[in-house]
């Protein structure tokens, strides 16, 4: 029989897609770089006092190569492990030095202190003064129980970005009275005090704690009920339903920081393949006409997922997601598989192909990759273009004898 933990923790594996796709609309400051916990090796802890490292990547030589995407959020979300170095947190300012929210982390990491219990209980007396000042002037804020012992994170999403000094200013200013609210030190706020050359720092999103079997719940916001924290769909509900705000008008502003100039780059689980039961991203996510339209092929192993051994469909690359709903704005995509051509001679009957072509359709709508049809023929489908990973590309006709050059260097390097 599950335990209370293990049906909360499904409820946020089945809602990862949802909260990647409201994390990114509400709560990414900046995509080249995130935070990211990992465990400690046998070695490491030695020398360390906790079990885990948290790490800012990726390194400082290798960004641009990688980004936040929604694959890695979902993977955060649907995380069941806190062992797995996959629980993230994302940056509280941008390189334009702007901020889209604000966050409050009031600590209690000794549970086991004769006064943590106190400790906790003006953690949270604090934490909800704050809250509901924040409600009286108009905002709409999120208290959520970090890690069931004590620890508190207030966050607030404001409706446009916000110069990074003003955002500072205004969290510094809510806290002040942190000594009249009886807290033992003055919390750790994201955004800290602007620096131009520095990336900031990160804050843990919510969901599964890095150290502790705990997922994050919701401040229902009456301190009246039995209960007062929502857990599992409700807290998720609450998140979804939080709405971003407009910064508060007549808050005293920091003198506006230097902005930098940001070079135009590209953007942006463990989640497997689709099980009977697995959630369906309802149809009218793929919303983007169909009509009129340029045709484009899309190789499924490899391009959107990794490729495995045997019959199982891997999780989705990294970007694949975001590729196919850019992709999706101008033209009509096509799946197409290899997988198809195993289905010959007697095992290609159209049951065989119609279970293939479910199971795929039930990956790509659980991932929440645009699409407008599976080719499930065995001829290669007629199209504008063709995204495939092993494909070569050979245009003689516009670059001449050369061409044929390239490609061979290109099949060298496929089939070596």
């Amino acid at each position: 029989m599950a335990t209370a933990h293990e049906i909360i923790g499904e409820e946020w594996r089945a809602r990862a897609p949802e909260l990647a796709d409201w994390a990114m609309d509400t709560l990414v400051n900046r995509k080249d770089v995130w935070g990211q916990y990992s465990v400690l090796t046998p070695t490491e802890r030695k020398t360390s006092e906790r079990s885990y490292k948290a790490m800012t990547l990726p390194a400082k030589s290798q960004r641009g190569g990688d980004k936040v995407t929604l694959d890695k959020l979902t993977r955060h979300f649907a995380s069941r492990h806190f062992r797995k170095p996959q629980i993230i947190g994302l940056h509280a300012k941008s390189e334009a030095i702007t901020s889209r929210w604000f966050g409050i982390d009031i600590d209690c990491h000794d549970t086991e202190a004769t006064d943590a219990e106190d400790l906790g209980r003006r953690n949270l007396n604090a934490c909800v003064n704050w809250y509901q000042k924040l409600q009286g002037m108009g905002l709409d804020p999120l208290l959520f129980d970090s890690n069931g012992a004590g620890g508190y994170h207030l966050w607030v999403m404001f409706s446009e970005p916000v110069p990074t000094g003003d955002v500072f200013a205004f969290v510094q200013d809510l806290i002040s009275d942190w000594e009249q609210q009886h807290l033992e030190k003055l919390p750790e706020t994201f955004p800290k005090a602007v620096k131009e050359d520095s990336i900031g720092s990160w804050f843990r999103l919510p969901g599964l704690h890095h150290t502790r079997e705990h997922y994050s719940t919701v401040w229902a916001g009456d301190d009246g009920l039995d209960d007062p924290w929502l857990k599992g769909h409700a807290a998720i509900e609450a998140m979804l339903s939080c709405v971003p705000s407009p910064f508060p008008a007549g808050i005293a502003k920091a003198k506006p920081a230097k902005r930098k100039t940001i070079k135009k780059t590209a953007n942006n689980t463990e989640p497997n393949d689709a099980e009977p039961g697995d959630p369906v991203q309802p149809e009218s996510k793929r919303s983007f006409k169909r009509t009129g339209r340029a045709k484009v092929c899309v190789d499924l192993d490899g391009v959107l997922a990794t490729r495995t051994k045997g019959a199982s469909i891997g999780p989705p690359v990294d970007g694949a997601i975001e590729f196919t709903r850019t992709l999706a704005l101008h033209s009509d995509i096509i799946i197409y598989t290899a997988r198809f051509s195993t289905t010959t001679g007697k095992e290609r009957t159209q049951s065989a192909i119609d279970a293939l072509t479910k199971r795929i359709g039930n990956w790509l709508d659980k991932h929440g990759i645009e699409y407008h049809s599976i080719h499930s023929a065995g001829s290669k489908p007629i199209a504008s273009a063709y995204v495939d990973d092993r494909a070569v590309s050979c245009t003689p006709l516009e670059d001449g004898v050369a061409a044929f050059d390239k490609a061979l260097i290109a099949v060298d390097k496929l089939c070596k």
